[in-house]
This record gives C-alpha cells, structure tokens and sequence, in this order.
C-alpha cells in the first residue's frame, strides 16, 4: 500500500508540473510610423535592461514611404545586442553591437547602436524624437 500511495504521489506531482505554462517573457514592440512613435516607453525598458546587463528583445518597427514593413528584432543576450532586419519578412541584415545609448540633447533624444559589427559596421541611429 505504501509502494501504491508513493507512486500516486510521484505521478500526480509530475502531472501538476507539466501542467504549467513555460513563462516566456514579452517581447517589447515599438513601432515608428513616419515619427509617430508608439510604446517610446518599451525602447525606454530595453535599454534600462541592456544598462542592467538583463536579457531582453524588442521588436523595432518602422514604415517605409512606400509601405514596406521593416523590423529590427534586438536581442540582448547578457554581452551584446544582436540584430536582425528584415523588410517585409526577409532578413535584409544581421549584425552585432556592444551597446545601446541614448544621447539627450537639449532638444532631441537619440537612440544609437554602438559599435556594430557584421552586415553593418559602426554607430546607427535607431531613433530620434523630441526630448520633452
């Protein structure tokens, strides 16, 4: 009987564990629709990851002149922030940066992967908006 009671007790708890969903994280998503900037806030969070050496990924989305949708999908692993770009659902680049900073002038805030190398190499500007 205590052989069937520690059996019992070892399936119900493996069910009880495999009946628990994963927690995947959320992957921010800002999208930048010709200077209509959404969710400024998730590029806020990402970076405060990056600065905290925290894994973290967020979708950067941006509208062509002619409707093309391009996504930068930036992915921090703990080291450096890998990025993927694709416009319309291919891959057009990848690359890797050590960092991403913000620079705040009086005016304008900018966002500026840094040091970049692979299919683009140096500094880009992410983004620009009005520093309120």
């Amino acid at each position: 009987m205590k052989k069937i009671f520690i059996i019992l007790s070892v399936i119900s708890f493996a069910l009880v564990g495999c009946s628990q969903e994963p927690k995947i994280p959320k992957v921010e998503e800002v999208v930048n629709n010709h200077g209509d900037v959404q969710n400024l806030e998730g590029l806020d969070r990402f970076v405060k990851n990056v600065e905290n050496q925290k894994e973290t990924k967020l979708n950067f989305i941006q509208y062509g002149t002619e409707g093309q949708r391009g996504v930068r999908t930036l992915t921090f692993d703990g080291e450096q922030v890998i990025v993927f770009h694709s416009v319309d659902g291919n891959i057009i680049e990848e690359y890797n940066c050590k960092k991403i900073i913000v620079e705040a002038e009086e005016e304008m805030k900018s966002y500026i992967l840094s040091e970049c190398k692979g299919s683009f190499n140096g500094d880009f500007e992410l983004l620009s908006v009005p520093n309120k």
